[in-house]
């Protein structure tokens, strides 16, 4: 049998044309199931109270539940009847010879889409129980550091904790310190004469939207011709499909609001912003507002006889090459404008200054990373660690968490004042 050219063009059209619409329907039956699986199972948002602060911050009371591990499982996350991620009830004061830890801080601290028992308190808790005695880490989520400092204010103090540890995650919670404490902001913070006052303010705060109109500006960013823009664009479109998803390798550029056209110097995701050199006034002010913030912590801390330490929590790129690389080739950045330790070096200037404890382990999980290749953060461009990241954040922390512990049980607690602590 023979075919004529007509033929030939015929098959051929008709092959490739069979072969798109085999790859669409993929596609869209992989993105129905995908779309389908985020609709039935919980996740982090599922596990947080609406708005309001309760004594587990913004954690809900009494749940017991399954939420999504990110990568196609389910992990178990339990709040007590106080809110506080444990399984564990506390009473309103610890018991003779308890070491109370209050541990503050968002979605990584709180551990975001990882088991119960492999969250970096876990680890923290087991520790000190094994080492020193009787211990218990009661883990708030708060959001952000302004709201964990009201937190402290209301909740925490009644708490009686010995030792309050605040997890910085760096970019957001330096973009949120500027948008909690702008002249628009939600809460009114004063500092002065060794005393602290937050309160909340009736005016809504800044919303991110209009955070967004600040630009990262275009010498920070390398340019681009349109042919270029244009195989970028459909690269990262492709990227984004279900199917080749599945294909893609893990290391990527952290998920952001915009694309290289619209970098915003606030986004709280890539936090890209607060690693800029030289850093632009507005984000020197968010780094003032933050310090403002650990200020009334140091205060409110010495008031009441509490140790009071911060522990950095590093963007991914920070620990794996190959996400900072990814990160410059998506968004076209210039890397000799942007020094990746800057946030580091600001914040551990600034609590030797004022006597805090800094945790930061930061240059030894790079190290690590370098060791092992073991990746520490989720999938698709997600900011947060896996349970392996969790575990090496304390394993590399351990030595500066075994000192702020050593210094917590050598120091006397003072008197417990007479204030009626509540329920926790």
């Amino acid at each position: 049998m023979t075919f004529k050219g007509g033929n030939h063009s015929f098959i051929l059209l008709s092959i490739i044309f069979s072969l798109i619409a085999a790859v669409v329907l993929a596609e869209w039956c992989l993105g129905m199931r995908e779309n389908y699986a985020r609709q039935s199972v919980l996740d982090f948002a599922d596990t947080k109270r609406l708005q309001t602060l309760g004594w587990g911050g913004f954690l809900k009371e009494n749940l017991n539940i399954h939420v999504t591990d990110g990568l196609g499982g389910k992990v178990r996350w339990t709040n007590n009847t106080a809110g506080f991620r444990s399984a564990k009830e506390f009473t309103p004061n610890p018991a003779p010879g308890v070491l109370r830890l209050l541990s503050l801080g968002d979605s990584f601290n709180a551990g975001y889409r990882v088991g119960q028992d492999e969250i970096l308190s876990h680890w923290q808790d087991e520790w000190i129980n094994r080492h020193y005695g009787p211990a218990e880490i009661l883990v708030a989520e708060t959001a952000d550091p302004v709201n964990a400092l009201a937190y402290l204010d209301r909740f925490g103090l009644k708490l009686k904790p010995r030792i309050v540890l605040l997890g910085i995650t760096l970019g957001n919670d330096i973009v949120q310190a500027y948008q909690e404490l702008d002249t628009q902001s939600q809460y009114f913070l004063t500092t002065c004469n060794g005393q602290v006052h937050i309160e909340e303010s009736r005016t809504l705060p800044i919303e991110f939207d209009e955070l967004a109109a600040h630009q990262i500006p275009p010498d920070y960013l390398q340019s681009e011709r349109p042919a270029g823009r244009f195989i970028r664009r459909a690269g990262r479109w492709l990227q984004r499909r279900s199917l080749l998803r599945r294909f893609y390798q893990q290391h990527e550029a952290i998920t952001s609001w915009g694309d290289r056209d619209h970098l915003s110097l606030f986004d709280p995701n890539n936090g890209f912003g607060v690693f800029t050199n030289p850093l632009t006034p507005e984000i020197e002010k968010a780094y003032q507002r933050l310090f403002r913030t650990l200020t009334g912590f140091a205060l409110l801390c010495r008031q009441h006889g509490i140790i009071f330490a911060v522990q950095i929590f590093p963007q991914r790129y920070q620990v794996q090459p190959e996400d900072w690389t990814r990160a410059v080739e998506e968004y076209g950045l210039k890397a000799s404008r942007f020094n990746l330790m800057t946030p580091n070096q600001k914040i551990a200037a600034f609590c030797r200054a004022q006597g805090i404890i800094c945790i930061d382990p930061t240059a030894a999980l790079a190290q690590r990373y370098a060791r092992t290749g073991q990746a520490m953060y989720l999938p698709r461009g997600d900011m947060h660690w896996n349970k392996e990241g969790h575990l090496a954040f304390f394993e590399e922390s351990l030595p500066a968490f075994k000192e702020l512990v050593q210094r917590s049980t050598s120091i006397p607690s003072e008197t417990a004042d007479s204030t009626s602590p509540g329920r926790p």
